[in-house]
């Protein structure tokens, strides 16, 4: 019997859409989330299921449904603004939704996280729903603007309903299946971690230049302020920080590399794509992130699978995705003088930035391979349709 899944979540529609159905301002983008890239085509060569991925978006010109890598994509034209949708708690993107699905009538609709409205979306469907742990609001919402508090405020809100009312989750690492089972006990919730896409693990060795490469937002969250002073204290010679992402801080996050006088030596890439981002991945030694708050950042195990060691923070689910001492180092939160000290012994050694990078290669090769991963999510979808037939 097949098995019919519905998706719900943010990814760019670009990313998987032909040109003519997208406007052209969002064009070019080519960095899909790694459930897309991972795990639908993995999840698609097994038998028993059909897939079908909803892409209600600003971005696409006219309703659409094309099949690619055996899943299907349907575009359905957004006429609203973002922030319209947000401050209707979900509620013109939830209509497109259920009247998409009506068509499709799927057995399970699986939503991509709690604090993107997603799940929010999915329950107003009128379909059993299962869940995927992506960030937290809970525990995110201190680094948020100020300006979007409101938005917030709202997004909170949608997240404590949600996680209360779904029955099935996918959590990435403890942390994450922790925060469900402590806002729902009786909650169905598999261990599975993210898929790699081939890209990251098809590189050669990098080369193991003296420099450090952080990527992700520009936000208070990720903590790029407290990379750059380490950065500043390590006083590598020849050492380069290289700053990949975009986000509200990038001006303040420059003024202070020229406080430090360090300007000259870090690179500010902005937001770039997927091979570039690589590119920039395999011309270092060291990732550092520098998180206050992550549930399962997929930029730890996309540079593990480069062969870099990755100096990480003990906050979220980081710890679970660094092996101390093996392929990587932990540090605490703003801790500047433990994450200087780990930058300076990594960009000094390039034979234990090898030597880690390949422990960490290794690993991510067994635990993120999409094979395996489109595995476990056939016993997770199998397991709801059992119960569903109770």
């Amino acid at each position: 019997m097949i098995m019919k899944i519905a998706f719900i979540g943010n990814l760019p529609a670009a990313s998987v859409l032909e040109p003519d159905f997208i406007r052209e301002s969002h064009r070019g983008v080519s960095h899909p989330a790694p459930w897309i890239a991972g795990l639908l085509p993995a999840l698609a060569k097994l038998s028993g299921f059909k897939l079908r991925v909803l892409l209600i978006q600003r971005a696409v010109l006219r309703h659409c449904i094309i099949e690619r890598d055996g899943v299907e994509y349907e575009g359905i034209p957004y006429r609203f603004p973002g922030r319209i949708n947000v401050r209707t708690f979900h509620l013109m993107h939830s209509i497109q939704a259920r009247r998409a699905l009506q068509r499709f009538r799927p057995d399970v609709v699986h939503a991509f996280g709690m604090e993107t409205g997603s799940a929010t979306i999915a329950l107003r469907t009128g379909f059993p729903v299962s869940c995927f742990v992506q960030g937290i609001s809970e525990y995110l919402y201190p680094y948020y603007s100020p300006r979007a508090t409101g938005e917030v405020r709202i997004e909170r809100w949608c997240e404590a309903q949600a996680v209360r009312r779904i029955k099935w989750f996918v959590a990435e690492t403890e942390f994450g299946r922790n925060w469900v089972i402590k806002n729902n006990p009786s909650a169905k919730v598999s261990l599975i971690p993210h898929p790699l896409r081939s890209d990251f693990l098809d590189q050669a060795a990098p080369t193991y230049a003296r420099q450090v490469v952080a990527v992700g937002g520009l936000d208070g969250r990720k903590g790029t302020d407290t990379v750059i002073k380490a950065f500043a204290l390590a006083n590598v010679e020849g050492g380069k920080l290289c700053i990949v992402g975009s986000g509200p801080l990038e001006m303040s996050l420059k003024n202070l590399a020229d406080s430090l006088n360090i300007r000259d030596r870090v690179e500010f890439t902005g937001g770039l794509d997927t091979q570039k981002v690589i590119q920039r991945l395999n011309e270092s030694s060291v990732l550092v992130i520098g998180s206050r708050m992550d549930t399962s950042p997929n930029v730890v195990s996309e540079a593990h699978a480069i062969g870099l060691p990755v100096i990480g923070t003990l906050t979220g689910g980081i710890p679970e995705m660094i092996d101390e001492g093996k392929d990587g180092y932990l540090v605490g939160v703003d801790d500047v003088d433990a994450m200087s000290l780990r930058m300076r012994q990594l960009l000094a050694d390039p034979d234990e930035c090898r030597r880690m990078g390949m422990v960490g290669r290794e690993k991510v090769k067994k635990l993120n391979c999409a094979d395996a991963v489109a595995l476990a999510h056939l016993k997770f979808f199998q397991s709801i349709g059992r119960d569903l037939n109770r």
